[in-house]
């Protein structure tokens, strides 16, 4: 089924995506403030992005639960629709080379913490037990140099 979203989610980017820009991984994920905790985040239903949010815009706060599409050259987030499938409309996006990979907690709550820069600037994501695999591809490019 993951498969199947982010073939949907790659379709949804591909009109915005640069001339040579790929898509490399696609999952859906809960976004929280950079500082927040794996429980933390799941449980909580208010969100306020701090840092991130300088870059990001207010978007990003309104939507919790998102699909985030790693591409050679940026970090696009996108709403998550009713079904769980990725939204057309753009929230946001961080050029690659400004997004880094903080630290990586997989479990039966995973988390990803994204740095956008800035000491604090980023988000957290979090993936349930089910998409913890996602959370693993995602980690793993996140690790990779971004290529042009």
């Amino acid at each position: 089924m993951q498969q199947k979203l982010q073939t949907r989610a790659f379709e949804q980017v591909t009109p915005i995506l640069q001339s040579g820009e790929q898509p490399v991984v696609a999952t859906r994920a809960m976004v929280g403030k950079f500082s927040s905790g794996r429980l933390g985040t799941v449980v909580s239903q208010a969100m306020v992005l701090e840092g991130g949010g300088a870059l990001l815009g207010a978007a990003l706060a309104s939507t919790r639960k998102q699909f985030v599409v790693l591409t050679n050259r940026r970090l696009i987030f996108l709403p998550q629709t009713f079904l769980g499938g990725p939204g057309k409309k753009v929230l946001g996006e961080v050029p690659r080379e400004q997004v880094s990979l903080a630290e990586a907690k997989m479990g039966v709550v995973s988390l990803l913490r994204l740095a956008f820069g800035a000491p604090g600037d980023g988000v957290a994501l979090t993936f349930p037990r089910v998409d913890k695999k996602n959370a693993e591809s995602l980690a793993d490019a996140l690790r990779q140099a971004p290529a042009a």
